[in-house]
Order: C-alpha cells, then sequence, then structure tokens
C-alpha cells in the first residue's frame, strides 16, 4: 500500500511534468502553440500519438482512454531517447539549463567520515580516592564540610575522639618507661598508633607531653577536590568508614555516546576534538582509551572515553560537550558522490550519468550499489567509474520524464525495453481501494497539525517555553478541528485510537511548569504523531530522528522538516546531537 502510494505522487509529478519535459526534451524548431509542440514530441513515426499510463508505461495506444490495469487517464508518451541507449533521455543546451541541471564527477578520494557525538565530562577515576577513619570513635568536628572544597595532602579534615585512642596513647605511655629494657614493646606500641595513621609529628608530640589526647586530627593522605561528604559531626564511624571522595581534577574523562552505525570507525588511540557551550569558539583534545564491548539495548548505542589533560581546571564534571571525530574509513581511496546525486532506494539506488561524447547533453539512470554515507557523499561500491558525471540538481525531473517515457528511473527498474510484466488486474484494485479509505480532506486537515508540531519542535530546539506553549496551543486546536467524520471503517476506528494519546501529551505540555516538563510530555506527543504519519501517510517529507542522550540515557525520538540535527530535548546546548533513523515522504 504505502509503495503504491508513492507511486501515485511520481505519477502526479510526472503529469505535470510532461508538459515541461516537452518543452525540455524537444529537438528542432520550437511549435506554434502547445498542442502542436504536443504532437510533435509525441507522435510515432506514422504520425500517430501513442498514449501510455503513468503508473503503468508498458500500456501504449494509439487513441486516448483510461488504462485497462488501474483506470487512471492515458497520457501522451516522451519519446526523446538516443539511438545509441534506448533508457537515455536527450536534451538541449537551452533545456539543460531552464531544467537547472547540474552534474559533478565522481572523484576517488580518501572517505572521512566526520562525526559529531553528544559527550559529559567526568571524574578521572584513576584519580580518585577516599578517606577513610582508620580509628573506631566519634567525630568531633569537621574541617571539610562542603563539596568542592580543595584538599591538600597532609592536611587535617576533621577530629575524632575514641576510647582505643586513649588506650593505646597510655599503652605507649607505660612501655616508653621501659623502652631500653623492651625496645620491642615500646616499638609495638608506637607502631599501632602509626598504623592508625597518625601523623608522626602527632606521636612524637603524645610521647613529649606524657599527656593524653581526648581527640586527634584525622589528616588526608591525597590532594584533590570533595566530590562526596559521607560523615556528619557527633557521628560514630568504625574503623574503615568512609568520609570522603576527592579527586584530582589535572585531568578528566570525557564520556561519549557512539551509535551502533558509527562502531566500526572507532578505534583505541584516537585523537578526538571536542566542544562545549561553556567556552564558545574554543576547542579540546584527547586520546580515545577505552571503548565499552557492549551495545545498550535500549539506545542501541555505546559508550567511550576519551582522556583529556585539564591543568587549568575549566572541564567541569558533568559539564555537556559535543566530539567531532573525523574517521577514515578505510586505507584506500574510494569512489565518492554527493548525496544530492542520489534518488535514495536503499543500498541499491539509482542515479542519473551524463553520456560522453554525445552531440547534444544526454543522461540515462544507472541502478548502482551504495556504501557508507561520509559527509556530504556516499561511497560507491558498484556502478559508476571515476571522473563520470552525475546530476547533482534536477534529478527528480529527469526521473520524472524517464518514468513517463517508460524508461529506466527510479520507480520503473524494469523498463518496457527490458522485462516489465503487468501486474495482476485484481491487486491494483484491492490497492486503490486501500488508498480510498484515507480522505483527502482529513489528509489536509493533519497537514496543518504536522506543521504545527514542527513549529513546537523548533521553539523547544530554542528553549523559549512561552512560544512552546502558544505553539502546543495551536497544535491542539488544530487536533479537535479535526473532522473524524470523513473517516470511515479501519481508518475512522485508528483515529480513534490515536487521537486520545496526541490529545493527552498536547494538553500536558500546555499545563507544564517548566521546560523539562514540557519535554517530557512532547516525547509522548512525538512517539503517537509518527505512527499517526506512518499510518495515513500525510504528504510531505519528514525524518524521523532520534537521540540517545535524552529520557534518562533511553532517548526520544522526533519528527523534523529537515535531516539536519536540532535537538529539541537538550536544546542549544546539544542541538546537534541525534541521527535521522528513517526518511519518510509521501
Amino acid at each position: 500500500m504505502k509503495n503504491l502510494r508513492t507511486y501515485i505522487v511520481y505519477a502526479a509529478v510526472g503529469i505535470s511534468g510532461i508538459l515541461i519535459g516537452a518543452l525540455l526534451f524537444s529537438g528542432g524548431s520550437e511549435p506554434q502553440s502547445l498542442d502542436e509542440h504536443i504532437a510533435e514530441a509525441h507522435t510515432n513515426e506514422d504520425g500517430e500519438i501513442i498514449y501510455t499510463c503513468s503508473m503503468h508505461p508498458q500500456i501504449r495506444q494509439s487513441e486516448p482512454g483510461n488504462c485497462p490495469i488501474c483506470s487512471m487517464t492515458l497520457i501522451p508518451v516522451d519519446d526523446n531517447s538516443s539511438e545509441a541507449d534506448p533508457n537515455s533521455l536527450v536534451m538541449s543546451q537551452a533545456a539543460m539549463q531552464l531544467a537547472e541541471i547540474e552534474t559533478s564527477p565522481v572523484i576517488k578520494s580518501t572517505a572521512i567520515s566526520t562525526l559529531r557525538l553528544p559527550g559529559k565530562v567526568a571524574v578521572n577515576q584513576r584519580k580518585s580516592s577516599a578517606i577513610s577513619s582508620h580509628i573506631p570513635g566519634r567525630i568531633i568536628d569537621l574541617y571539610v564540610d562542603f563539596k568542592g572544597d580543595y584538599i591538600e595532602e597532609g592536611e587535617p579534615v576533621a577530629s575524632i575522639y575514641s576510647p582505643e585512642l586513649i588506650a593505646a596513647q597510655q599503652e605507649l605511655f607505660e612501655t616508653a618507661k621501659y623502652k631500653e629494657q623492651n625496645p620491642t614493646l615500646y616499638q609495638s606500641a608506637r607502631r599501632k598508633l602509626e598504623l592508625w595513621e597518625l601523623p608522626l609529628a602527632t606521636i612524637d608530640e603524645i610521647e613529649a607531653e606524657n599527656m593524653v589526647m581526648e581527640s586527634v586530627d584525622i589528616v588526608s593522605p591525597v590532594s584533590g577536590y570533595v566530590q562526596e561528604i559521607n560523615v556528619q559531626r557527633q557521628k560514630h564511624v568504625m574503623e574503615g568508614s568512609l568520609m570522603y571522595e576527592v579527586a584530582d581534577l589535572s585531568s578528566v574523562w570525557v564520556m561519549f555516546d557512539a551509535f551502533e552505525s558509527n562502531v566500526s570507525v572507532l578505534e583505541v588511540g584516537q585523537k578526538l576534538e571536542f566542544t562545549t557551550p561553556s567556552y564558545p569558539g574554543q576547542s579540546f583534545s584527547g586520546t580515545v582509551d577505552y571503548i565499552d564491548p557492549v551495545i545498550q539495548n535500549s539506545s542501541r548505542s555505546l559508550q567511550f572515553r576519551v582522556e583529556a589533560d585539564n591543568e587549568d581546571l575549566r572541564l567541569k564534571p558533568n559539564m555537556l560537550v559535543e566530539g567531532i571525530l573525523n574517521a577514515q574509513i578505510s586505507e584506500a581511496d574510494q569512489l565518492l558522490i554527493p548525496t544530492s546525486a542520489v534518488l535514495w532506494t536503499g543500498t541499491r539506488s539509482v542515479v542519473f550519468v551524463q553520456e560522453r561524447g554525445t552531440s547534444e547533453p544526454t543522461f540515462s539512470a544507472r541502478e548502482i550499489t551504495l556504501g557508507e554515507r561520509v559527509g556530504d557523499h556516499y561511497i560507491v561500491i558498484e556502478g559508476l567509474q571515476e571522473g563520470e558525471l552525475v546530476v547533482t540538481n534536477g534529478a527528480f525531473k529527469l526521473d520524472s520524464a524517464a518514468q513517463l517515457a517508460d524508461k529506466l528511473s527510479m520507480m520503473n527498474r524494469n523498463s518496457e525495453t527490458n522485462t516489465t510484466q503487468p501486474e495482476p488486474e485484481h491487486e491494483h484494485h484491492m490497492m486503490m481501494m486501500e488508498m480510498a479509505e484515507v480522505n483527502e480532506d482529513f489528509r489536509d486537515q493533519l497537514v496543518l497539525v504536522i506543521s504545527e508540531y514542527l513549529e513546537l519542535k523548533n521553539n523547544l530546539v530554542q528553549s523559549n517555553p512561552g512560544a512552546v506553549a502558544a505553539s502546543a496551543q495551536q497544535v491542539l486546536s488544530s487536533l479537535n478541528a479535526l473532522d473524524m467524520e470523513l473517516l470511515d471503517g479501519e481508518d475512522h476506528m485508528e483515529w480513534m485510537s490515536e487521537f486520545p494519546a496526541l490529545k493527552t501529551s498536547t494538553e500536558s505540555i500546555l499545563s507544564s511548569s517548566s521546560l523539562e516538563e514540557q519535554r517530557s510530555s512532547f516525547r509522548d506527543l512525538s512517539a503517537q504523531l509518527i505512527e499517526t504519519v506512518k499510518y495515513f501517510q500525510i504528504q510531505g517529507v519528514y525524518y524521523e530522528q532520534f537521540c540517545p542522550m535524552t529520557n534518562n540515557g533511553a532517548g526520544a525520538y522526533w519528527l523534523s522538516e529537515q535531516e539536519e540535527i536540532a535537538n529539541p530535548y537538550l536544546g542549544e546546548d546539544m542541538s546537534h546531537c541525534g541521527e535521522t533513523i528513517v526518511w519518510l515522504e509521501f
């Protein structure tokens, strides 16, 4: 059903394009009128006008009428082809300029994939330490009592009262009296205090004054910034109780998320640059030192780690960053063509190639095998050679003309010159009936809802809660104005099941008290609206996009009118985080 609807779209374009095609692909002198031009462009050798069906080009008749397969009105056939290749289209230079046809050569070059990856600064766990109590007792005072405070090695952090410590001091006093006669016993008593991490100066002071200290200071064995405090004043602690977590931030980790499709270009030891909104116009760098061996099932992504120097302490834990990784796809040079040249239908897609050695511009469709997309180019696995010219602008116009003339095209992989077989008549009637079930007026009303949804999405990208609420009100008004009486059968039941979820999530955006709540409700609205667009096949081109960083790492989807990522969940801070999952065109 979906493919047939796509055919109908191309047929509609083709019907309007046949008149343009008559102008673009005509040779010789200009006709004196539109009727004369059509007649000249579509007559056979005997002077008869040949009619065909835009949906079934194998149908050829000398008289107008309806297609015997799908009952569509027949249209005149265009027969601009080169003598060498029956699938070629011939144009004049003037027609080529009128159609704004542009070409680019197939190049052979190093395939560099530029990845933009979301990430977050984290503490370098190799430089993280714990400060523990080695003495059981009660905390009298805390000298460091807030997160972020800096501690020097050897600095007192707390004082503790401990009966065990008092007993150990008394033992030292007693053994000190007989240290000449029994030095082993004396050293054992002194060693006990050393094992409790009391500084040697403190032990010497206790012994010299021969007076029990009721409380002693606990000192830090390391330098760093306090990350966590796990103790309070007057709290009893056991030997080994964790008191502080301290981190040296002169080196940090930056944790990045990479989609499953990007895993092949990641390697330990790669250099990676990254930027942060906190320092516009500045970049930082680091080295990939760890790649997670497990893909997260919920987001279909994995984490990898970059270690970066941070002597100036500008990078703060939990700071959001965007990584830029330039990865070479392979050591050998690859054939590359611009993405705009591809009429994308999957791995095997179609391009239009300008033929060489012809007196007039001549173009023909060619099926090729694509590899990975690298920036603004695709790698070509099979079907093209270096130096050939591919059409990068105007390919859809050529494809429309080729489709009408029953030549090789995106929708007509087997032209009449090859082996097009008519499809069973009943299948087409069944599909046409399925298309008729969705009322066109209802589709038009849904187009307005989509338009206002896209405005809502753009306001979320700008992090403007007031504009978000206003857009949500427009979406809700358009939803309430939809006339469900235009639908019947399964379409009516489908809409009855979808409408409550759409309305509830939109109302939730309106009642949200913060931008975070608006984005959470927008996630629910987007999930439902994507299903609506797919079911009712709303006319237009939409990009289903996904971000793995939002929703507590579970990720979220949204619809966009453009392929370039503009993330509504993370706003301007991480506006490029995400990936286009599906390209929807109806």
